[in-house]
């Protein structure tokens, strides 16, 4: 496991142009910075502390990464992957929901790895995939989806 300097350290090397804050509780942190899709800036923010004992936060699990601008747009008459591509997601604004950039139960992260050198660059492709779904309506950012998440209106999209 990378110890949360480790990240802090690679974060700031890889990507200067992100600021560090503390996260929401001990040991977390969360970084905010700009990062370019096809053909726009988003700004999003990453999260990630280390596991504490009795607590299962997403963030203490994985990355969480959310876009907060500009908000990503729901289309509930999309070809594919209405109303927002993969996402984890949360109320009250689906619009902030975690995005799904890897899959967890192919074990594609751990906290072995560097968020610097993964989630970063997985969070650039979602983008311009993103960007080219709202544009077609069509996904083309790949991946995987549970049986149950298959359905609209499922709160998962893998």
């Amino acid at each position: 496991m990378k110890s949360l300097l480790a990240q802090f350290n690679a974060m700031h090397r890889d990507w200067p142009q992100f600021q560090a804050s503390l996260g929401l509780g001990p040991q977390s942190v969360i970084w905010f910075g700009d990062l370019k899709g096809l053909e726009r800036q988003f700004h999003v923010s990453i999260e990630y502390g280390l596991p504490v004992s009795g607590r299962n936060d997403t963030y203490r699990l994985m990355p969480v990464v959310r876009v907060l601008r500009p908000s990503l747009i729901l289309n509930y008459n999309a070809e594919e992957e209405a109303p927002l591509p993969h996402v984890y997601f949360e109320s009250p604004d689906p619009r902030l929901s975690p995005l799904c950039l890897f899959d967890p139960k192919a074990d594609e992260w751990d906290s072995s790895m560097l968020i610097s050198r993964t989630t970063v660059g997985w969070t650039v492709r979602w983008l311009a995939a993103y960007e080219f779904w709202e544009m077609t309506g069509r996904w083309i950012g790949g991946g995987r989806h549970d049986e149950y998440g298959a359905a609209k209106g499922e709160d998962h999209a893998a």
